[in-house]
């Protein structure tokens, strides 16, 4: 009998260790910011969570993102994102406003994919399957992140006939990260930065001190209202906060009757009253403010804004159907912020150039004197316009539909599905539809459909 305890004994101490092990060798435990190492890493390598830029506020540019989720539709570009991102609304440099696209696979047009990025835009992974089930994305393990998010990277590489290596940053679907496992993967897999992460704590009616991004070198004094948040250290890889809105369901946060509730997606914001355009222009106005002009705190005092990047993180679901009105409302905010007159120093770019600004901050005086050469600017558009440089290649060759008879009982899709793909691959050799029963999803061997070379970075 004693032999038997002194055995489980042994076995629980074993175990013990063995874990204990394992989380070493998994992940260092990130350990509160050194400015003074971080310092000598340099701005492009680490930013500790908190801290806002060394430029002065007033000499500071006013970062906006506009960024969708999900498939880039036909319908979505012919209804909405071609009057958006026509040259209607630009920059102070001239350049053309331009937006980040997290894309998921169903349903994505392809040749489009190319065609906005070379107008500038961003492409970023959002998964492959979207699935339902927020316990899924919670849950999963570093290699099932990877199948996803690494999977519809080289999707895109593959059917949108560009780089994968410019698909550089990430969002998981409804925002639940997956803390370590996630980051863990993002950190194995040449991702620069992940966006799922909300901040009420830095947002919301606090959204005057608005968080910055920063680097998970050490830890983070962002809070977590959707856990499990990273615990460990992963250098050099960046955090863009998503500073929670303020919507007009006055009244419902019984902590703050006189406002109204939060939404990290501005379609999960709700509209109580009017729905007009106007009241969601002023909505849309009211948080922008906080961060760029400041507002009263709770004891009544003015705190002027830090001009920490602001986004509105979106489904372009939003502007279908009887909506029609949210869409002009946010029309009518884009039309007010590029009015350059009013506001010299507010720039709308993809994520992945405002972390380009944050590696290498410099002031509005810089910004103005660079123009739109992005050989300097990371608001820059010349070889956009020109189509030079990078934007000389990976041409689409136009679309091509394909069809695909379906099987994936896991995600509930079944029979027969149509994807649009480009015609020519990145190195301009042709590029056939993958065969009827090999529709692109989840498996290393899948994710392609077995067309070659479904690089990655």
């Amino acid at each position: 009998m004693q032999l038997a305890h002194c055995l489980c004994v042994l076995i629980l101490l074993c175990s013990a260790a063995a874990i204990h092990q394992y989380k070493d060798q998994a992940c260092a435990v990130a350990e509160r910011c050194n400015a003074v190492e971080c310092d000598a890493l340099g701005p492009e390598n680490c930013h500790c969570s908190g801290n806002e830029t060394i430029i002065n506020l007033a000499d500071r540019p006013q970062i906006v993102y506009l960024t969708f989720d999900d498939a880039f539709t036909d319908l979505a570009e012919t209804q909405f994102y071609r009057s958006l991102f026509n040259g209607t609304y630009k920059n102070p440099n001239g350049c053309d406003i331009r937006a980040t696209h997290f894309l998921t696979q169903s349903y994505t047009d392809y040749s489009l994919v190319n065609h906005y990025w070379h107008m500038g835009h961003e492409m970023a992974s959002h998964s492959i399957t979207h699935r339902n089930d927020v316990k899924y994305w919670q849950n999963l393990t570093p290699e099932q992140w990877k199948d996803e998010m690494v999977g519809m990277r080289k999707m895109i590489g593959q059917f949108a006939s560009i780089d994968p290596c410019e698909i550089r940053g990430m969002r998981a679907p409804f925002l639940q990260g997956g803390g370590d496992n996630m980051f863990r993967m993002l950190k194995d897999n040449n991702f620069t930065y992940d966006c799922s992460w909300p901040t009420r704590s830095f947002g919301y009616t606090d959204a005057m001190n608005g968080l910055y991004p920063y680097t998970l070198d050490y830890q983070t004094a962002q809070d977590c209202p959707i856990k499990p948040c990273p615990k460990c250290s992963y250098p050099g890889m960046w955090v863009q906060p998503m500073i929670d809105l303020e919507d007009e369901w006055i009244g419902s946060n019984p902590q703050c009757p006189t406002c109204g509730n939060v939404c990290s997606m501005l379609d999960g914001c709700v509209i109580m009253g009017e729905q007009t355009k106007e009241h969601v222009y002023s909505m849309l106005m009211k948080n922008f403010n906080r961060t760029y002009n400041g507002d009263t705190d709770e004891f009544g005092q003015f705190m002027p804004g830090n001009k920490a990047p602001w986004g509105l993180y979106m489904h372009a679901a939003w502007f279908f159907g009887e909506q029609a009105w949210h869409y002009d409302g946010y029309k009518m905010f884009l039309n007010e912020i590029t009015n350059n007159a009013k506001y010299p120093d507010v720039f709308i770019v993809p994520i992945k150039d405002g972390l380009e600004y944050m590696k290498k901050p410099v002031p509005m005086q810089v910004l103005n004197a660079w123009g739109n050469d992005d050989s300097k600017s990371p608001f820059g558009c010349k070889s956009i316009e020109d189509q030079t440089g990078k934007y000389a290649n990976f041409r689409c060759g136009g679309g091509q539909s394909c069809r695909f008879n379906v099987t994936e009982p896991d995600d509930g899709i079944f029979g027969e599905r149509y994807m649009k793909i480009c015609k020519y691959k990145s190195d301009q050799t042709r590029q056939n539809c993958p065969e009827e029963t090999n529709y692109p999803w989840l498996g290393e061997k899948n994710h392609c459909g077995g067309n070659s070379p479904c690089a990655d970075c």
